[in-house]
């Protein structure tokens, strides 16, 4: 007895769910379910299909051919990257301006946004960025060397964050740096930027600029860096890579002098 009536009750809230969020349902089942059932059948990581889409489809020495085409393989088939062409875009906006001589990116993945941040440097300056997985990090080397980018303007570094950071000043002679992206790991974001200011890679202006901040795992490092007065801060609102549909945002946060008042 009690089946008809469940099944009358769940079934057009399925339905209407299904209609709602068709989008996201079919993002889903192209670039996560079909996508490791390929990595399962061929043996074959997406990043590495990735770089290999990238190697025949662009031009080889141009950054912006190597990132249409990563946007064109995302877009279509699998996305490797957080970022993409709108936050992209504001993560340029972001870096012009500063001119870093040293940045910063924590999550490299394909290199995507490690691309775009390396090939606005000014001469003389200097990326670092920081994978954990190291073949990730092999591969991510690899596509940017590919976009033209040489080892005089970047330098990939394989491991945790949290083992990378109390490294730079005794290890790689870094005394700040002028720009950070924090592009993965949201639930790890307080505790990189508390490991920034604890080693003191950061100084008065420092910009830093965390993706994806609108996800859950965000939630607990807005509201902390919000109502902390060593920081200004500030939300961009975007679209989540590829999918307009789908709401999404980074926050922009200038290091103020140790315990310096908000303007």
């Amino acid at each position: 007895m009690w089946l008809p009536a469940l099944a009358a009750i769940l079934v057009p809230v399925c339905t209407t769910l299904a209609i709602c969020y068709r989008r996201r349902i079919v993002w889903f089942y192209l670039h996560q379910f079909l996508g490791r059932l390929r990595s399962c059948l061929t043996g074959i990581s997406r990043e590495e299909r990735a770089f290999r889409y990238v190697l025949t489809n662009s031009t080889h020495g141009k950054p912006e051919s190597v990132l249409s085409t990563l946007d064109e393989w995302c877009g279509r088939y699998e996305c490797v990257t957080s970022t993409g062409p709108e936050k992209g875009k504001i993560l340029d906006s972001m870096v012009q301006p500063v001119a870093p001589l040293r940045a910063l990116e924590l999550g490299t993945y394909c290199g995507y946004a490690a691309i775009r941040i390396a090939r606005l440097l000014p001469p003389g300056s200097k990326l670092y960025t920081v994978e954990r997985d190291p073949k990730t990090a092999d591969l991510a080397e690899g596509m940017m060397l590919m976009a033209g980018l040489k080892h005089t303007q970047f330098q990939v570094i394989s491991g945790p964050p949290a083992e990378a950071i109390p490294r730079f000043k005794p290890a790689y002679g870094v005394e700040a740096f002028d720009f950070v992206f924090l592009s993965q790991g949201r639930g790890e974001y307080l505790r990189e930027l508390r490991l920034l200011v604890e080693a003191g890679l950061l100084v008065e202006g420092s910009v830093i600029l965390a993706d994806g901040v609108t996800e859950p795992g965000a939630a607990g490092f807005l509201r902390s860096v919000r109502s902390d007065p060593r920081y200004g801060s500030t939300f961009h609102r975007s679209s989540a890579p590829y999918q307009e549909d789908v709401p999404d945002g980074m926050e922009e946060l200038t290091f103020l002098k140790e315990g310096g008042l908000r303007n």
